[in-house]
């Protein structure tokens, strides 16, 4: 939607973009290519990447029974869905709801990284295992399962990282929480990850199926 700006030569655009269909690379291009546009550069722009590309990537890339073997190891033996607090039938509009964030401090931050950095690990599997010891401890469960967020870019071919539109997926991960010291915990937590990466483009019902959770129950096992 753009509109001149009145009592000047400015137009104001506003962008109107639904999560469903693009992702935070997808604004990142599409800004790159307006700026580009609006500074005399359009033909230095290259061939838009069709996001067809992706579609075929996901459906060819990796065979459903290679991700349902995966997932069924993984996720087999968990019979019941980590629900923190026991709250497993959450309802409504939301309006009970109550959101608080905190910024960690940066000293706190360049901590995480440094020790990140000893154990040859990334910061996301140190945040993940931490994540894990508290879906741990509020649902009263060594062996948890949430969700995590796949980039989706990493396996969905050349030009990937150019082209337009959703590419994020959300998969389950599992941490054993047991009496394991802590870097062999995030040695681990890294390795789960990285083996999930190759699996990005999974369906979610996929993997939910290859889990011991009862039908009616298994969409818990995110949380």
């Amino acid at each position: 939607m753009i509109a001149r700006e009145p009592g000047s030569g400015r137009w104001l655009l506003l962008q109107l973009l639904h999560h469903l269909i693009g992702d935070h690379t997808t604004l990142e291009v599409m800004h790159a290519e307006v700026r580009a546009v609006l500074d005399g550069r359009a033909h230095e722009l290259a061939a838009p990447q069709p996001f067809r590309n992706l579609v075929a990537q996901a459906r060819l890339g990796v065979d459903a029974k290679a991700h349902e073997a995966f997932f069924q190891e993984q996720l087999a033996d968990i019979d019941e869905p980590t629900m923190p607090f026991g709250l497993s039938e959450v309802r409504g509009d939301g309006s009970g709801s109550r959101e608080a964030r905190r910024m960690l401090p940066q000293a706190l931050n360049d901590r995480l990284r440094q020790q990140a950095r000893r154990l040859g690990v990334s910061l996301a599997s140190l945040c993940h295992l931490a994540w894990g010891q508290v879906v741990a401890l509020s649902s009263g469960r060594e062996q948890v399962v949430f969700g995590t967020v796949l980039f989706g870019r990493m396996h969905a071919g050349a030009g990937a990282d150019r082209a337009l539109g959703l590419f994020i997926n959300t998969l389950p991960v599992r941490l054993d929480l047991d009496g394991t010291g802590v870097e062999a915990s995030v040695r681990t937590t890294h390795a789960r990850l990285s083996e999930l990466l190759a699996h990005e483009h999974a369906s979610l019902a996929l993997a939910q199926r290859c889990s011991g959770v009862a039908g009616r129950r298994r969409c818990s096992a995110r949380c």
